[in-house]
C-alpha cells in the first residue's frame, strides 16, 4: 500500500471540498447510489442464510477459548493454541454477545460488508465512483464462502477475515492522508490521527496472525517510496501499531514463555514443516497465486488486474497500490505455509477486487480511447462476455445456488438439526454432527461443575456440552506432534498430569483426524503407554458416535 503522489493545489483541494453537481447530474448520482446500495443488499443477503451453519474445527477451538476467557481463563495458560491473541479475544466478544454457531457466520458478514464500504470509499478516493462501486461489488459477489466445500464452514470467521477488514481500513486512513496544501494547516491534526490509525489498525492485524505483519511493512514502504514519511506521520503511525501488542504483552506479562512458544516457536515448525527448503518457499510465493487463479475467480480477475495496473503504474505509482496490496497478501500467505487451506488466501481478497474494478476500468477506457465509438462497444461487449464465461467456468455458481438455499431451508426450520448437520462432514477430521452428539454424551455422563477431555480436533463438543476441558491441552495435534516434549507440562507426561489431577468424567478419543500429516488421536493415545495406561485402568469403554472412542470412569 502506498500513497498517491503530488500534492493538489489549495484552489484544487477546495474545489473538491464544495463541488456541487447539476441537477441532472445529482439525480443520475442518487440513481447509480440507489442501484449500487441495492445490488450489495441482494449480494450481502445471500450470505444470511449461512447463520444457520455450524462452526468449523477451527473456529469451535477460538470459541472455546473465547469461553475460557469470559471464565477468567487466559490463553496458552489455560487452554494452549498457536494462533495469536487477537483472535481469541475477539470470539470471546463474541460468544459474549451471541453464544451460538450463527455468531461465527454473522461476523463473517459483517465483516465484508465492512470491507465492501471500505472498497467503495478508497475507489472512490483513488480513481472514480464506479471503481469503487465495481471493486465493492466483485468482492461481495465472490468473496462468498458458499463458493467453497461444506458450504465456506472452515473459512468463515477465520483470522484471515478480520486481517482482511483491518488491512482495508488501514488502507483507506493512509490513501485519505495523501500529500495536501501546506496552506490547509487543520489538515495536520487529522493527518496524524489517520496515520495512528492505520498503525493501529495494522498493529491489530499482527496480533492476528504474525505473518500479517508484512502489511505493516508495505505500508511504510509505500508511504516511503511516496515521499511522504515525515516524523509527525512516523511517530503516530509507530505508536498507532505497537499499542494491540504492548496490550497483549501486559496481559501476558508472567507468561511471555509460554505465549513466545505457542505462537511463535510452534508456527515456524507448522510452516517449516511444508517447505523444504528457502528455494521451495521462492517456487511457491511464485506460482501459487497462478494456481489459486485456476479455482477462484477472485484471484483470476484480481490477477488480470494487477497485470494491467503494473503496466499503467508506470504512468501514475498510484495504480501500483493494489499491486503492492496483493504482492504483500501473497507474502503473509506464503509465510503461513504451502499447505493451501482455503482461509489462508481470504486476506487477499479485498486487494484482488479493487485491482479487478480497476484494471478493469483502464482496460475499458484504453479500448474507448483506441477505436471508435461503435468498435469500441462491440469490443467491450465481447470483452465482458468473455470475463463472464471465465467467471463462471471458475466458481460453481450452482454450488452457491444450491448451499444457500440449503441453509435457508435448515435456517426456516425445515428440516432436523441433525438432519442438517449430517451434511457437514469432510471425510477427514471434521464432524458437526459427530461434534453434537459427544458434547450430548459428555454432558448426560458428567456433572456440570466435572471436566470432561476429548483428545483429538472437535472442541465444538466442549461448547454443546457446556463443560471445561480437563488439560489445557484440549486438541491434540501439539501433543501427537511432540511440540516441547519432554519440558514440564508438555507432551504425553504434561497431559497425563493434568488427566490424574482433574479425572475427567468422559473421555472421548477421535478416530479419524490428522493421518497422514501425524497419527490419529485414537490410535496414537491408545499406543502409548504413558496414555492408555492410564485410561484402561481408570477408565471403561461405551458405546459411542461414528468416528470417537468414548470411556467413562469406573464406579
Amino acid at each position: 500500500m502506498m500513497e498517491r503522489t503530488g500534492d493538489v493545489s489549495t484552489d484544487t483541494y477546495l474545489a473538491r471540498q464544495h463541488y456541487k453537481p447539476s441537477a441532472p447530474a445529482a439525480a443520475r448520482s442518487r440513481t447509480s447510489t440507489a442501484i449500487l446500495l441495492l445490488t450489495a443488499a441482494v449480494l450481502l443477503g445471500l450470505r444470511l442464510p449461512s447463520l444457520a451453519q455450524p462452526m468449523g474445527a477451527d473456529q469451535s477451538l477460538y470459541a472455546y477459548v473465547g469461553e475460557r476467557i469470559l471464565a477468567g481463563e487466559r490463553p496458552y495458560v489455560d487452554a494452549w493454541d498457536q494462533k495469536p491473541p487477537a483472535i481469541h479475544y475477539t470470539y470471546a466478544l463474541l460468544r459474549a454477545a451471541w453464544p451460538a454457531d450463527g455468531a461465527v457466520a454473522a461476523a463473517d458478514a459483517l465483516a465484508a460488508a465492512g470491507i465492501a464500504a471500505l472498497l467503495f470509499l478508497i475507489g472512490r478516493e483513488l480513481t472514480s465512483h464506479s471503481v469503487g462501486a465495481g471493486a465493492a461489488l466483485v468482492y461481495l459477489l465472490l468473496s462468498n464462502p458458499a463458493f467453497f466445500r461444506l458450504g465456506g464452514v472452515r473459512v468463515r470467521g477465520q483470522a484471515e477475515i478480520f486481517i482482511a477488514l483491518a488491512v482495508t481500513a488501514a488502507a483507506f486512513l493512509l490513501i485519505r492522508s495523501r500529500p495536501l496544501p501546506a496552506s490547509l494547516s487543520e489538515a495536520g491534526g487529522r493527518d496524524a490521527w489517520r496515520y495512528a490509525g492505520a498503525g493501529l489498525l495494522l498493529g491489530a492485524a499482527f496480533t492476528f496472525k504474525y505473518n500479517a505483519g508484512v502489511y505493516g511493512a508495505a505500508a511504510a514502504a509505500g508511504v516511503l517510496g511516496a515521499g511522504a514519511l515525515t516524523f509527525r506521520r512516523a511517530g503516530p503511525f509507530a505508536a498507532g501499531y505497537a499499542a494491540f501488542p504492548l496490550a497483549f504483552l501486559l496481559i501476558f506479562t508472567d507468561a511471555l514463555g509460554t505465549v513466545y512458544d505457542a505462537t511463535v516457536l510452534y508456527n515456524v515448525r507448522y510452516s517449516g514443516e511444508t517447505y523444504s527448503g528457502p528455494l521451495h518457499f521462492l517456487t511457491y510465493l511464485l506460482t501459487f497465486p497462478i494456481q489459486h487463479a485456476r479455482v477462484d475467480a477472485l484471484w483470476t480477475l484480481g490477477g488480470a488486474g494487477c497485470a494491467v495496473l503494473l503496466v499503467a503504474g508506470v504512468r501514475d505509482r498510484a495504480r501500483l497500490i493494489p499491486v503492492i496490496w496483493v504482492a504483500a497478501a501473497c507474502l503473509s500467505v506464503a509465510i503461513n505455509g504451502s499447505r493451501g487451506l482455503p482461509q489462508y488466501f481470504v486476506q487477499a481478497g479485498p486487494g484482488l477486487a479493487l485491482a479487478a474494478a480497476w484494471g478493469g476500468a483502464l482496460a475499458a477506457g484504453a479500448v474507448r480511447e483506441r477505436f471508435p465509438p461503435m468498435a469500441a462497444r462491440a469490443a467491450l461487449t465481447i470483452g465482458m462476455l468473455v470475463v463472464a464465461v471465465a467467471v463462471a467456468r471458475v466458481n460453481q455458481f450452482s454450488k452457491l445456488a444450491e448451499q444457500t438455499l440449503f441453509d435457508a431451508q435448515a435456517l426456516a426450520g425445515r428440516m432436523t438439526r441433525e438432519t442438517y448437520l449430517a451434511r457437514y462432514v469432510d471425510g477427514q477430521k471434521y464432524t458437526a454432527l459427530g461434534a453434537a452428539q459427544v458434547g450430548r454424551l459428555m454432558q448426560a455422563h458428567s456433572a456440570p461443575d466435572s471436566p470432561v477431555y476429548l483428545f483429538g480436533f472437535t472442541p465444538a463438543a466442549y461448547l454443546h456440552a457446556d463443560r471445561v476441558s480437563a488439560s489445557r491441552f484440549f486438541w491434540s495435534r501439539p501433543v501427537i506432534a511432540g511440540f516441547n516434549e519432554g519440558r514440564p507440562g508438555y507432551g504425553v507426561a504434561g497431559v497425563r498430569a493434568e488427566l490424574e489431577r482433574a479425572r475427567p468424567a468422559v473421555v472421548a478419543l477421535q478416530v479419524d483426524d490428522w493421518a497422514p500429516d501425524v497419527t490419529d488421536s485414537a490410535e496414537f493415545f491408545l499406543t502409548t503407554p504413558v496414555l492408555a495406561e492410564w485410561l484402561q485402568s481408570e477408565y471403561r469403554q461405551m458405546p459411542g458416535p461414528d468416528g470417537f472412542d468414548v470411556w467413562i470412569r469406573r464406579e
